[in-house]
């Protein structure tokens, strides 16, 4: 009996493998803009947070936001003790509150760092509750004004 001299894959094995290298690389493109989206949501539940101890700070006895701050927010008790604003939000950036400049019975809370496509979605999120929102492209830095 003659023996073969198989040294090869044959073509149902290497149509499997395609296969599932394609499925793969489909499951890792999904999940990439998965973590987008909840870097937003996680973002979008911060600036909630901030803006809510923000009111919490006018409601303190304080008539306007004038000499609010991160700083201001962690010493009145509204911030835990070790919220680090630098560098801490999902894109890299620095988180700051503010008085608005034009009125100080508003205030700003502002995302550094912020990618172009996460810029739109948080306008988006906070296009309702907000009294404004702006994203400056050139500076990746998201506003929001309450």
């Amino acid at each position: 009996m003659k023996r073969l001299n198989n040294k090869g894959f044959s073509l149902m094995e290497l149509a499997i493998t395609v296969g599932l290298m394609a499925v793969l690389v489909g499951v890792v493109a999904a999940g990439g803009g998965m973590m987008a989206k909840c870097r937003v949501q996680r973002e979008a539940e911060a600036i909630e947070s901030l803006r809510v101890a923000a009111q919490n700070y006018l409601s303190s006895q304080n008539l306007t936001f004038s000499g609010i701050s991160i700083t201001a927010l962690k010493t009145a008790g509204l911030l835990p003790a070790n919220f680090d604003p630098l560098k801490a939000n999902s894109f890299g950036g620095d988180y700051t509150v503010a008085a608005n400049a034009a009125d100080n019975t508003r205030v700003d809370i502002a995302l550094a760092n912020v990618s172009d496509t996460a810029g739109t979605e948080l306008i988006n999120v906070f296009k309702a509750k907000a009294n404004a929102t702006t994203y400056d492209k050139a500076s990746k830095l998201w506003t929001a004004t309450f």
